[in-house]
């Protein structure tokens, strides 16, 4: 669906005082002149003063003054304080980005062209989280500086252009402001040595003024230029859209997807995102309900995991740990085994979770064969798995779907039944049925003991079969039967660890302490791959020999311990300290349970399975004979597209919805989340 790039400037400087005013007065006068209809915008004004019974700004009189606009006050200053401070100090009641950009919107319909004006500079904090820049991007507009001409000015020019374009923000130029009578050397030779370093388009030298003077200050100002330069990005941005969705049509091929329809469709393209929201090429906005394929923990675009980037890759963005080590993956690896199940001392690092299962499982077949248990060579798995798309994860996995194709490849193991209390086979209820589904498990491992190197098992939900949940005490058992026998037990953590289901590790909600312990996903907060296999002591030391004894594990990848990804690692551990965040996932697990009682009366729900922050609504076609919709049918693809269409973005598992958003998101947006799905599915299927 073609939509138009936003109508808008936002005018920024290099501190307070430098003259955003002046400039988008100037701007607003000439291309009023011209016959365009002009709006103006200074969201945050602080230093106000009463007037009529309500607070105003000096500096919203001029612009308003200017653009001869008549919009309400609430538009063009919808945050208004009387200290001389920034928003985040001066406000009292919280401040919403979400009514900056609805205000935004209403003004941009009502005009040819909207002067935003920031507030001081761009890292001018607005909430504890954003900043100007953060708004800016928000809002989606090029970003216009205006620098103070003197001494000083290539510095703090310079490093606004390094904050904006860091932000991921579009600059259409500088103006410089308050050039003397008679200009100094600096004054003079600065405007060409901030283009030819900022690589930026100077748009003119405003002199200093005895007051702001919109006409005086024309003569000196390119309004024109300007105006040239802003139509020139929107057109740019118009073909950008049309240009990214042609050519991902033609040239990539996308995952668990079938590109004969995907070819056919009108792909979303995110562009940039900010909390639980991310926004594609065209300007819409979908609230993130699946955390990104089940990555991101803390939001989009979080400041600390960004300055952890930005101060890493400062240093080095790579460094290979064959033969050296890395600072940020050795302080992660502590921070890990500091949170983990107790006994795993030992971190072995890769790229993704297919790999971190991979590592597990060559690692305990290797060390039962160097170990005195030479027969020890297969794996006892369950049916319904999913532990990734290598091969010796798909080998231990179990949904036909994705892996019956791939057979002739695979080694053979053991499969067990795995609990699917909604579609029990035994026909029997939880919890009379005193867990029975695990008898024929404890029975294959009693009897190939000696055969077996290691159980590996999702812990507490099976994610890709469905978001399948165990019941209480299964994962316990599971672990004891592994315990008595002698065998290893790999807990594939990729989809629930980091919280998702309330606990930092689904694991520890059953006290269960597993040989090896795989993560990726939220390991590095959502930001770059990153895996890690945690094992213990024992494993490790099974290892250990002479160089000529050749008891090395033989296995390692290219950016194994990549100190980018470490560096985001170690801060999103951070993170949940400083935040709290799994102190403050109690309530929001029980909010989400209370919203999701609204999709039982629903006449197509069939199951809902829910653990911490992650759910599945199971649609069906009858919902007494529990008849799943035909494949063909495309129901949960079905109801996912209406979704899109309504700002939300999820993807289904066949028939069956998933909810996995951010750890961060909100009450207000969780709440949004589960009743927009629950209108979803009664509107397309109910």
């Amino acid at each position: 669906m073609e939509s138009a790039p936003p109508k808008g400037i936002f005018v920024t400087a290099t501190g307070t005082g430098v003259g955003k005013t002046t400039v988008a007065c100037v701007l607003a006068r000439a291309w009023k002149r011209q016959g365009l209809k002009v709006g103006v915008m200074k969201p945050f004004a602080t230093g106000c003063r009463g007037k009529d019974g309500e607070l105003i700004s000096g500096d919203v009189e001029l612009l308003l003054k200017a653009s001869g606009s008549r919009d309400p006050i609430d538009l063009v200053s919808p945050f208004r304080f009387k200290p001389p401070v920034a928003p985040w100090v001066a406000g009292r009641s919280p401040i919403s980005l979400d009514r900056v950009e609805r205000a935004f919107q209403e003004l941009a319909a009502r005009h040819d062209i909207v002067l935003v004006e920031g507030i001081g500079g761009l890292l001018v904090p607005l909430t504890g989280r954003h900043t100007v820049a953060d708004l800016a991007r928000r809002l989606d507009l090029p970003v216009l500086i205006v620098a103070q001409a003197g001494l000083g000015a290539i510095n703090h020019t310079l490093l606004t252009l390094e904050a904006a374009r860091s932000a991921g923000l579009e600059v259409l130029g500088v103006v410089m402001n308050g050039l003397s009578r008679n200009p100094s050397l600096a004054e003079r030779t600065n405007p060409a040595v901030i283009r030819k370093l900022g690589k930026v388009r100077i748009f003119g030298s405003i002199p200093r003024l005895p007051q702001p003077s919109a006409r005086a200050a024309a003569r000196h100002l390119d309004a024109g230029g300007i105006l040239k330069a802003f139509q020139g990005w929107r057109s740019q941005k118009r073909n950008q859209a049309r240009r990214l969705a042609r050519l991902d049509r033609k040239r990539i091929w996308h995952p668990f997807t079938q590109m004969s329809e995907w070819e056919r469709s009108d792909p979303l393209v995110v562009e940039s995102a900010d909390g639980v929201h991310l926004k594609d090429t065209r300007g819409s906005r979908y609230l993130d309900g699946v955390s990104s394929l089940w990555v991101n923990l803390h939001g989009h675009a979080h400041p600390a995991l960004d300055g952890a980037l930005r101060r890493q890759i400062g240093k080095v963005a790579h460094s290979t740990l064959l033969g050296a080590a890395n600072v940020p993956s050795i302080e992660l690896a502590e921070g890990l085994v500091r949170l983990a199940p107790k006994g795993l001392t030992r971190l072995f690092y890769s790229d993704n979770g297919s790999t971190a299962v991979e590592i597990a499982l060559k690692m305990a077949f290797q060390h039962c064969q160097q170990n005195g248990q030479p027969k020890r060579r297969r794996f006892l798995h369950f049916a319904n798995a999913y532990h990734g798309d290598t091969i010796g994860s798909v080998s231990v996995g179990g949904i036909d779907l994705f892996h019956k194709v791939y057979g002739p490849l695979l080694f053979k193991g053991f499969k067990a039944a795995s609990p699917y209390c909604y579609r029990c086979p035994l026909k029997l209820k939880y919890p009379s049925c005193k867990i029975a589904c695990l008898k024929p498990f404890e029975k294959t491992l009693a009897q190939h003991r000696q055969e077996i190197a290691a159980v590996v098992v999702e812990p507490l939900v099976q994610g890709a079969a469905g978001m399948i949940t165990q019941p209480p005490g299964w994962l316990k058992r599971v672990a004891r039967a592994c315990r008595r026998h002698g065998v290893f037990l790999i807990a594939d953590e990729v989809a629930v660890g980091f919280g998702r289901t309330g606990t930092m590790f689904a694991c520890q909600h059953e006290g269960v302490r597993p040989d090896f312990l795989c993560l990726a996903k939220g390991l590095s907060g959502g930001c770059l791959p990153l895996a890690a296999t945690l094992t213990t002591e024992r494993v490790y030391r099974g290892f250990l020999g002479s160089y000529a004894s050749q008891r090395t594990f033989f296995h390692g990848h290219s950016y194994t311990g990549n100190p980018l990804a470490c560096a985001a690692g170690l801060e999103s551990l951070k993170v949940f300290r400083r935040e709290r965040v799994l102190q403050k996932l109690k309530a929001k697990i029980r909010l989400f349970r209370e919203e999701l009682k609204r999709f039982e009366e629903l006449p197509r729900v069939g199951d809902i399975r829910q653990r911490g922050l992650a759910a599945g609504i199971e649609l069906v076609e009858d919902k007494k004979t529990k008849r799943p919709f035909p494949w063909q049918a495309q129901t949960g693809i079905r109801v996912c597209r209406y979704l899109r269409a309504r700002g939300i973005l999820l993807r289904p598992l066949g028939n069956v919805i998933v909810l996995m958003p951010p750890l961060s998101i909100s009450a207000g947006e969780l709440r949004r989340l589960c009743r927009e799905t629950a209108a979803a599915i009664q509107n397309v299927v109910g």
